[in-house]
């Protein structure tokens, strides 16, 4: 049986070094409005996963992390806020979306995919000079506060800002994240400033564990038998490192809590 096609508006955006689909939550089909198989079948087909060639041909995903990634604003009910937004991690091979976290970097395209979409009110938009949009991070429960340049009335896309991992310069969006942390105040969920983390079979590390919208672990390189300069097809294109990576991350995230 023949399935016709839907047609749902969407925005492909970069924010810092990650790009991703934007999508107003109104614009969603009703029954992916709401958390659950729907609106994950839905992104996971946009995004073009899960893909057991990991290329993602056929959807909007990049085949890496940074670039399979999707976003759903809307206006916020939230006081002293103007949108939420919600960050939907796609695994590429894997028919997964994460909602656990926050990516810091599409934080900054939020602001700007927010008024073209018309979700601020024009009162708060001034004719040039920033516009201050407070964002409710709705993964993590934490305030954003995005200061997005105008000129004559609209979003400024076009600048001399350059970022480290991004070619071409665009205009510089200042983004405030307001008490990141998830740990109860605390930046360092385990109390301590450096833990003695062990992985088995892997070893025990001098590791910082820091939870400030995402849980992370920093290791001096040299520890794993690194030299820190290595790019990355030298770590994403060895099963031997992910698999290791991933399981430091995961004990890692235990001991955080």
């Amino acid at each position: 049986m023949m399935t016709k096609q839907i047609r749902v508006p969407a925005t492909y955006m970069r924010g810092g070094t990650s790009k991703g689909v934007f999508f107003n939550l109104s614009d969603l089909p009703e029954e992916a409005q709401v958390s659950g198989e729907a609106r994950d079948q839905l992104l996971m087909r946009v995004i073009g996963s899960p893909d057991p060639y990991a290329k993602q041909i056929d959807g909007m995903g990049g085949a890496t992390s940074s670039t399979s990634k999707t976003v759903i604003v809307s206006k916020s009910s939230k006081e002293g806020h103007d949108i939420d937004y919600l960050f939907g991690q796609v695994a590429i091979d894997k028919a997964f979306v994460d909602w656990s976290g926050n990516c810091g970097n599409l934080s900054a395209a939020v602001g700007p995919f927010a008024i073209q979409s018309g979700l601020i009110s024009k009162d708060k938009l001034p004719e040039n000079g920033l516009a201050e949009v407070r964002i409710w991070q709705a993964n993590i429960e934490k305030t954003i506060v995005a200061k997005v340049p105008m000129v004559d009335g609209e979003v400024q896309e076009l600048g001399d800002f350059l970022l480290d991992g991004v070619t071409f310069p665009a205009a510089e969006i200042a983004v405030e994240f307001v008490d990141p942390s998830s740990s109860e105040g605390s930046m360092f969920p385990t109390g301590n400033l450096i833990d003695d983390l062990d992985v088995p079979d892997i070893g025990t590390f001098n590791a910082t564990m820091i939870s400030a919208g995402i849980p992370t672990i920093f290791i001096d390189a040299s520890e794993l038998g690194l030299k820190g300069t290595e790019l990355q097809e030298d770590i994403n294109g060895s099963d031997d490192w992910l698999k290791k990576f991933e399981t430091i991350r995961a004990h890692g995230a235990l001991k955080m809590g």
